[in-house]
């Protein structure tokens, strides 16, 4: 066990603290905190953006984060791993991939999927300018 007398001991000490510390911050950078308000604008140019309470739905609606985030099984809120961001699988996608784009309720995996929970739910708007708020 270390021993706190002396000053090179104090520094050893401070050292490891304080490189403890860039660690934790990187961590927090890397993906450790949950994003509170995020603002959809993929479909901007049609309609007016959806601003979206991340961190409620990820607190208290959904059940888990694969939820939404189908591709990254195992996601947790203190995952440290860089979250994929929908708009780089669904903005244009490949083929049978649902399409950001898209306006259709069928179509946009926004709409198939947050519509399909709001009426399950009975909670949450399912028109179009229940999301779409104009300005």
């Amino acid at each position: 066990m270390m021993r706190l007398t002396g000053r090179s001991n104090m520094r050893r000490l401070l050292a490891l603290l304080t490189a403890a510390s860039f660690c934790f911050v990187g961590i927090q950078a890397m993906g450790g905190e949950l994003p509170g308000k995020i603002v959809i604008k993929a479909a901007a140019k049609k309609q007016p953006a959806v601003p979206f309470s991340h961190a409620r739905h990820a607190t208290k609606l959904a059940p888990n984060c694969e939820t939404c985030h189908h591709t990254q099984k195992g996601l947790t809120a203190k995952s440290t791993e860089k979250v994929a961001a929908c708009t780089s699988c669904h903005l244009d996608p490949a083929k049978d991939v649902p399409g950001m784009r898209e306006m259709s309720l069928t179509k946009n995996p926004f709409h198939i999927d947050c519509i399909k929970c709001h009426k399950a739910e009975k909670k949450g708007p399912v028109a179009c300018t229940g999301c779409h708020v104009k300005a």
